[in-house]
């Protein structure tokens, strides 16, 4: 049902990539190929739709992504306590050292938790 509530935005987006597809492949059309104008239009008009409605969708699916991961990471921090009892590894920590061993550049966070 989530995926549903973003339809109207991906159409949108579609159509949007749609208009501006199809006006460059009318006004480039006989410039870079032997297409005639309205061939031109309805080949990159279609790109537009596909790429637009794709992208926003991708667009919508990572933000509802990165919002369950800052959610995640709230809960870690607050219940780190408990969680270092249970497992005997602060969460935070390790998080960090992930990072770090990723290559991400989180120095200032060590500096800050320690």
């Amino acid at each position: 049902m989530a995926y549903a509530s973003g339809v109207r935005v991906s159409s949108l987006a579609g159509l949007v990539g749609a208009a501006v597809g199809g006006y460059i492949g009318y006004t480039q059309a006989a410039n870079v190929s032997e297409l005639t104008p309205i061939a031109g239009a309805l080949i990159l008009g279609g790109v537009g739709l596909v790429a637009g409605s794709a992208g926003a969708f991708l667009l919508k699916s990572l933000m509802q992504f990165l919002i369950y991961l800052i959610m995640f990471g709230v809960l870690i921090y607050v219940f780190q306590g408990p969680i270092e009892q249970l497992t005997g590894i602060n969460p935070v920590n390790a998080t960090v050292s992930l990072m770090e061993d990723i290559g991400l550049p989180v120095k200032s966070i060590r500096k800050a938790i320690e």
